[in-house]
C-alpha cells in the first residue's frame, strides 16, 4: 500500500484526500511534488487494481491544490458575437480534469468486477509418444563421454622380488628387512609380500625382537 508523508501528516493517499475534504489539511500546504514523488517510487509493487485507483486520488490532490490558488475571474460580458469564443479559462480546465477523474474513477470500477484467470493449458501434441527412462538411455549412450582405465602392465611381481631377495641373502646369509635392496613403497610392499610366502614354503627365517621393531630375515641353508 502507498504511503505518503510530509509536515503533519503520515497515511494513505486516500486518508490524506480525506482529510484534505475535512478541513484538517489546508490544500495550500500540499507539497504536491513530493507527494506524487513518493507514489510514483512506491507505485511498481502495486497491481493494476491499486494503480487505477492511486491516479485519480493524485489528480483530485493536485485539483485541491490549484483550486487552493485560483482566483475567479470577472464576469465576462459578451458584446458581439465573435467574442464568444473566448479562451478556455483555468476553471474550465479544472472542470476538464475533473471529468478526466471522474472517468478513470469509472474504468476502476468496472476494471474491480474484472475476474483474472489463469490462461487455458495449450494442447498436446498428440504425435508425441511417453518415452521409458532406457529408451533416453540408450539415446544418449553415444553422446557420452566413456572412461577408460589404463593399467600398467606389472613389471616387478612376487617371482622377482623373490629371486632379488635371495641373491642378497645368499652372499650375506642374514640382514634386515629395511637393507634389503628394494627402494620405493611399492618394491617394498612386493618384496614383503613374497617373504611371506617364502616363509610360508620354508624357504626363510623371519625373526623380530619386539613388537614393532626390525625385521630380520635369514636364508636357510637349503636354499642354493
Amino acid at each position: 500500500m502507498i504511503q505518503l508523508a510530509f509536515a503533519n501528516f503520515s497515511g494513505s493517499p486516500s486518508e490524506l484526500s480525506q482529510a484534505v475534504r475535512g478541513g484538517k489539511i489546508a490544500p495550500a500546504d500540499l507539497p504536491v511534488l513530493e507527494l506524487v514523488e513518493q507514489a510514483l517510487a512506491q507505485v511498481r509493487a502495486l497491481g493494476l487494481a491499486e494503480r487505477s485507483e492511486l491516479l485519480p486520488i493524485l489528480a483530485g490532490l493536485i485539483l485541491f491544490k490549484l483550486r487552493a490558488f485560483a482566483k475567479r475571474p470577472a464576469p465576462i460580458v459578451v458584446e458581439e458575437e465573435e467574442d464568444s469564443e473566448a479562451p478556455t479559462t483555468f476553471l474550465e480546465t479544472l472542470l476538464a480534469l475533473e471529468e478526466a477523474i471522474a472517468f478513470l474513477q469509472g474504468r476502476a470500477l468496472e476494471r474491480a468486477r474484472i475476474v483474472p484467470i489463469p490462461a487455458p493449458p495449450l494442447p498436446r501434441d498428440r504425435r508425441l509418444r511417453k518415452l521409458g527412462v532406457e529408451v533416453l538411455v540408450r539415446a544418449a549412450e553415444p553422446f557420452a563421454r566413456r572412461a577408460e582405465l589404463l593399467l600398467e602392465p606389472e613389471r616387478f611381481g612376487l617371482r622377482e622380488a623373490w629371486e632379488r631377495i635371495r641373491g642378497f641373502l645368499s652372499g650375506v646369509g642374514k640382514s634386515l628387512f629395511s637393507r634389503l635392496p628394494f627402494k620405493g613403497w611399492a618394491e617394498q610392499t612386493v618384496a614383503f609380500a613374497s617373504l611371506l610366502e617364502a616363509k610360508r614354503v620354508g624357504d626363510v627365517e623371519l625373526y623380530q625382537s619386539e613388537n614393532f621393531g626390525g625385521l630380520e630375515v635369514e636364508l636357510k641353508e637349503s636354499q642354493p
